[in-house]
């Protein structure tokens, strides 16, 4: 059985819930940024030189927001 790409994503990641209107968020984008503390350099990635930042989009009201990757 072949599972999709965004299969594999939607399972493993918990879905971000909309901070204006509480729908849940569709996953947008990740970008790496580098690391702004020593507990996010702790958690860095050292193959990527940087930590993860996932960009959410709501399909309710169109809210954008973004968090740290797990």
């Amino acid at each position: 059985m072949l599972i999709s790409e965004e299969d594999k994503m939607s399972k493993h990641k918990n879905k971000m819930i909309c901070p204006k209107c509480g729908d849940e968020m569709n996953h947008h984008a990740d970008k790496l940024v580098y690391p702004v503390s020593a507990q996010e350099a702790e958690r860095m990635d050292l193959t990527l030189g940087g930590v993860i930042d996932e960009t959410h989009c709501c399909p309710g009201c169109g809210a954008v927001a973004s968090r740290r990757a797990e």
